[in-house]
């Protein structure tokens, strides 16, 4: 090489290196006003209202408002599956019933229904065997809606009817072309460890190299049927070690096909179509059942989404979220 070439590739070299640190700390300093915006907006709307909404008067048009957020997310969720030639399932699944019943899912379990059925989805409502059972005996922390070894079992068996009735069920869509993501859930890759939670229950937490709460990664192609699980703490089983959780007992039970576990505590209807569209889709499911309730309604609620949702995005609320915040806690929360 000569060195006039030499000292070309060098100043090259340079540019891109200049240019590259100042993309970083563009990002940075992006990254940081971010962070500066959701740390004011969850300082001055700190409180999570849940049933409140449907206690209050001023939270008639509130909820009217939060299903129809529900029922957007719901309806884009059918239109990515729709596209992947995945049959999707809406599962309800919650402890909440009979005499457990909350307000959040006397309201919301109807409405679920009644949009699958005018959106054409099938559907299921685990909530009416559930309602006969003893919630005491299946629950660990009725208010948490953590499941029992025993709970976690019955939720397997009640999923593996629905399995099963989708046996020959195949996604004809092609592997989706171009680049994967790194993971197909949102946990730690390949993290194995005990965790507490908070509640002095600690439990074992096995998480696969894609991102999954499962003990065996993906392979590509695919040689069995995949069943992909969306849903929040009702299919995570937190509290319970690995071995005991829904979808590990499904997997034993299903040596033919993959149980694919992508569910994440406190997440919502709009945070399952977001993991979906950006992630979980590239596991190539040929079934996507979503576990959800009433409860899900009510999480898409401003201060909630600001908390936990996935995207990180700022939510700062839309008038109607502001003015029932302000008349349930006041000016000064």
């Amino acid at each position: 090489m000569t060195r006039n070439k030499l000292l070309t590739l060098i100043v090259a070299v340079c540019i891109l290196a200049f240019a590259d640190s100042c993309h970083l700390k563009h990002k940075s300093i992006n990254d940081m006003a971010l962070k500066a915006q959701r740390d004011a907006i969850l300082e001055k709307y700190f409180k999570v209202p849940h049933d409140e909404i449907l206690q209050q008067i001023s939270g008639n048009r509130l909820y009217t408002d939060l299903m129809e957020v529900y029922k957007t997310s719901l309806i884009n969720l059918k239109n990515e599956t729709d596209n992947d030639c995945a049959k999707l399932v809406v599962v309800i699944l919650t402890p909440e019933v009979g005499r457990s019943m909350t307000l959040a899912n006397t309201y919301g379990i109807p409405f679920i229904l009644k949009t699958c059925d005018n959106l054409g989805l099938d559907f299921v409502n685990l909530s009416d065997s559930l309602a006969s059972k003893d919630i005491s005996q299946l629950t660990q922390l009725p208010d948490e809606g953590g499941w029992t070894k025993a709970g976690a079992s019955y939720v397997a068996n009640q999923l593996a009817a629905i399995i099963m009735k989708y046996d020959t069920v195949r996604s004809s869509r092609k592997p989706i072309a171009g680049d994967k993501p790194h993971t197909f859930g949102d946990m730690r890759p390949n993290e194995n460890e005990i965790v507490d939670g908070d509640k002095n229950l600690p439990y074992h937490v096995k998480v696969n190299a894609d991102g999954l709460r499962m003990d065996n990664n993906l392979g590509f192609p695919k040689k069995k049927q995949r069943i992909l699980i969306l849903g929040d703490g009702q299919i995570f089983n937190p509290f319970l070690d690995q071995e005991f959780i829904a979808t590990t007992l499904l997997q034993k039970r299903f040596p033919d096909k993959e149980i694919i576990n992508a569910a994440m505590m406190n997440y919502t209807m709009d945070d399952y179509e977001s993991l979906y569209k950006e992630k979980a889709r590239y596991t190539e499911p040929d079934i996507v059942l979503v576990c959800t309730n009433g409860g899900d309604i009510l999480d898409e609620y401003f201060t909630q989404r600001n908390h936990y949702s996935r995207q990180q995005k700022i939510y700062p609320g839309t008038d109607v979220e502001k003015s029932f915040y302000y008349h349930l806690y006041g000016d000064n929360n």
